[in-house]
């Protein structure tokens, strides 16, 4: 293996090859039931062929993918390895075959061994679904409306360092001063000399795993200029392992902390109905751009204190192509995601839409549905039930209302775009 490409011999010992096999895209796939001990297949969509490579040991198949891991990141493409699972169902048992952390999953989720029997195709794409949140793919994204501008016919490959400007820059925002911070990174208050403002700079480090997501983010804010959308102003990297984003200041925080007040801080219909509609206006310009966000929530809805409202956090936004018309990606925040995604089904748009309704249900009642149950319960209760009515909907204008109910259709064609 060198760089992007794998190298065959016909026989150990030969050095030169009959050919090679490039790896950009390249996705491997692990069946435990293969006929061949250690044996994974491997495809090439360079190619547009399938290899199967044998290894001698488990520890040698595992050194295998590790090094294909390595080849296929370095070209800033996501990696894929597929587990293929085979499982069984008995309708007097229920499944048989779940790998030990599934099961241990399902043992402790509250789904109920009748609900198993009569739901076994939703209890089983909630376990893949779930399987998959613990190993984020990297996002890409595609549009369904046809009534949208031209798609960009595919996506841009761009790397973090053509992304960033020259990491002198840095020493033109003094008198940091640390406001929060993460398991993602920590964010600072800083003065920008030359406009004489006070900004926000979000730092990051730097890995293996995040590296595609940051040019995502990046690349989004970017190139997203609007009015609802937080204001990218500069980034570099600095040390060779941090990512500093800077970008415009939200001194209200994010309305999340709203919400952490909701006993003492009730949102009127007409504070919830101006956040909702900002809120759209935002969305409105990204899917029209063939974007789909993906991730919208309270913790990504920031506040200034001019009482402007704008979306932020761009980790998992997707660029819509001509290629990729629809995603398939699990990405986002279980609570917030609608069934589709969670079913594995394709999915676009739309999905925003019914992140903005759980929002709305957070503005409501101060928290998501199901957050009482564990999420594997409550992503198979999105699923099968749907979202619960308003506890106290009496209270709510009619077009309040309806507004809630058309952004949290389960039917996809019946959703409000």
């Amino acid at each position: 293996m060198k760089n992007t490409n794998l190298y065959y011999f016909k026989k150990k010992g030969d050095v030169k090859p009959i050919d090679l096999v490039p790896l950009s895209g390249a996705t491997v796939c692990v069946d435990s039931k293969m006929k061949r001990e250690h044996t994974f297949e491997l495809y090439s969509p360079g190619m547009d062929k399938l290899f199967y490579v044998q290894a001698s040991t488990k520890e040698e198949l595992n050194s295998w993918i590790q090094a294909l891991e390595k080849a296929c990141f370095t070209v800033g493409t996501p990696f894929n390895v597929k587990q293929k699972i085979h499982v069984d169902f008995d309708s007097a048992t229920g499944f048989e075959g779940l790998p030990p952390e599934w099961e241990a999953s399902l043992k402790s989720s509250g789904i109920t061994k009748n609900e198993v029997i009569a739901e076994s195709g939703v209890v089983l794409d909630v376990l893949k679904f779930n399987d998959k949140l613990k190993n984020k793919n990297t996002p890409a994204g595609g549009p369904r409306e046809d009534e949208y501008a031209p798609m960009p016919a595919t996506e841009s490959t761009l790397s973090l360092k053509d992304l960033v400007s020259d990491p002198s820059r840095k020493d033109l925002f003094t008198n940091l001063e640390r406001l929060g911070g993460g398991a993602s990174g920590e964010v600072y208050i800083a003065y920008w000399e030359e406009k004489k403002i006070q900004v926000a700079i979000k730092t990051i480090p730097i890995n293996k795993e995040n590296n595609i997501l940051l040019c995502t983010e990046i690349n989004f804010m970017k190139s997203s200029i609007h009015a609802n959308i937080v204001q990218f102003i500069d980034s570099f990297i600095v040390d060779q392992r941090n990512l500093w984003v800077v970008m415009e200041l939200m001194d209200g925080g994010c309305l999340t902390d709203v919400l952490e007040q909701f006993e003492y801080i009730n949102m009127d219909e007409s504070h919830i109905s101006y956040v909702c509609l900002m809120t759209l206006r935002a969305l409105n310009y990204m899917h029209t751009s063939h974007r789909i966000h993906r991730d919208i929530k309270s913790d990504n809805v920031l506040l200034n204190n001019k009482g402007e409202v704008k979306i932020a956090d761009f980790g998992y936004a997707a660029q819509l192509t001509q290629e990729r018309t629809f995603r398939h990606t699990v990405v986002g925040t279980p609570y917030w995601m609608a069934p589709e995604l969670i079913r594995g089904q394709d999915y676009g748009v739309k999905v925003d839409i019914w992140s903005l309704g759980i929002m709305l249900m957070e503005m409501l009642e101060s928290e998501p549905p199901y957050l009482e149950f564990p999420p594997l319960r409550a992503l198979f209760l999105i699923t099968t039930k749907g979202i619960p009515p308003l506890k106290e909907v009496h209270k709510y204008s009619p077009e309040l209302v309806n507004f809630y109910s058309m952004c949290l259709e389960k039917d996809v064609e019946k959703r409000a775009t």
